[in-house]
């Protein structure tokens, strides 16, 4: 048991160092708009290209996981990561930086789709599958807050091209203990598409990464330019923002027990998360205006981390290495990415547009999305269940 547990931690932490990633830059936005001349939409596309991969690659990914191998992908993924920072440290025109950030994104795809099809493997079928998911569901704002905030740190001691570099060690470290895993805790060789409700579910993650990644990827720049905050500052708070996610799923651990009956809660919790957007960019203060971004991130935390929990259950599944798991991960993957690589140049058009305040609102209208897919994605399951 415990020994599972390890692993699954392991595998856990491979997505938090992925995750990191994406947050180094929008951390760095600031300094990276004076060190290589961008403007504002610029920096939201280099921030989010991390995620072109997932977007293009992440479902055939799922597909052809059985085929690579989880563990081999896993290896390759961390090794593509840790080349990538160190080619963007040394990065002196912008069109190398932008090409790498690209390639980085392949390395993305593969850690994300490969460890989470670990977990639900290893962690067998009943409520640990559920719980290790839950824990998984966590990686992308544990990531985006220690992202932010140890490049923020490391930057403002030294330099923002070694706060970059530096990211590759954790990457190198990971792989030591991957090379140790069981080869053969992967999921079938075969391939199959996920049902339905998979495909809803997959489509309102991809709405929570867009409103997520809009505000945490600009929060630093705004709190900047609106309430005078220091680089420090500013990615002190979008960490602490982005982290506010995990109080939101160990609410999860009790819904998760209601089963299918546990859709009504995470959709009120996203009602109330949606009519709080709107007020985060007119707050008064930064710590205001931290405040309520670190209330709509547990409000809407809740209805992540039963999202990724419910996902096997959702994809059809029926074992622990159900084809279908895997095929449905990467198509989880592919929705969220296309939502993370859209979103901070989607909100930073919407800012140019509409103001600071226009970013409230586009938060708002994605998470009442994300509520109704939700409840559709439930209510395909139920009716699935019923059919059967």
């Amino acid at each position: 048991m415990n020994r599972t547990w390890h692993t699954i931690t392991l595998l856990w932490l491979t997505g938090v160092i992925a995750a990191a990633q994406l947050a180094k830059f929008s951390a760095l936005a600031p300094v990276l708009r004076g060190l290589f001349g961008l403007d504002l939409m610029q920096v939201g596309l280099l921030i989010s290209l991390l995620e072109v991969g997932g977007a293009l690659l992440g479902f055939p990914a799922g597909l052809m996981l059985g085929r690579i191998g989880s563990r081999r992908a896993l290896l390759g993924g961390l090794g593509v990561l840790a080349a990538a920072s160190l080619v963007e440290a040394l990065a002196q025109i912008p069109a190398l930086l932008f090409s790498i950030r690209a390639i980085e994104g392949l390395g993305y795809v593969l850690v994300v789709v490969s460890a989470p099809t670990l977990i639900a493997a290893i962690a067998g079928d009943g409520p640990r599958r559920g719980k290790a998911m839950i824990l998984w569901s966590s990686f992308v704002p544990v990531g985006l807050g220690l992202g932010t905030m140890l490049t923020g740190f490391v930057a403002g001691l030294s330099s923002p091209r070694l706060a970059i570099a530096l990211w590759a060690l954790p990457c190198l470290l990971a792989l030591v203990p991957v090379l140790r895993l069981d080869a053969e805790a992967s999921a079938s060789r075969a391939r199959a598409w996920p049902v339905p409700g998979a495909w809803l579910l997959a489509a309102g993650f991809g709405c929570y990464t867009l409103f997520l990644c809009a505000l945490g990827g600009l929060l630093p720049s705004f709190l900047i330019e609106r309430h005078g905050a220091s680089l420090t500052d500013a990615a002190l708070a979008a960490g602490l923002v982005s982290l506010a996610a995990l109080p939101g799923s160990l609410l999860a651990l009790p819904v998760l027990r209601l089963g299918g009956r546990s859709g009504r809660i995470p959709c009120l919790t996203l009602l109330a998360a949606a009519m709080l957007a709107p007020f985060i960019p007119r707050a008064s203060g930064m710590i205001a205006c931290t405040s309520l971004a670190i209330a709509l991130v547990v409000l809407s935390g809740l209805a992540r981390s039963m999202l990724f929990a419910r996902l096997p259950v959702l994809s059809g599944g029926d074992q622990p290495g159900d084809p279908r798991i895997a095929s449905a991960q990467g198509l989880l993957t592919q929705c969220g990415a296309s939502g993370a690589l859209l979103g901070p140049p989607l909100g930073a058009w919407v800012v140019e547009r509409a103001g600071w305040n226009g970013l409230g609102l586009l938060a708002c209208g994605l998470i009442l999305l994300l509520t109704l897919l939700y409840a559709a994605a439930e209510h395909a399951e139920s009716h699935r269940h019923r059919a059967q």
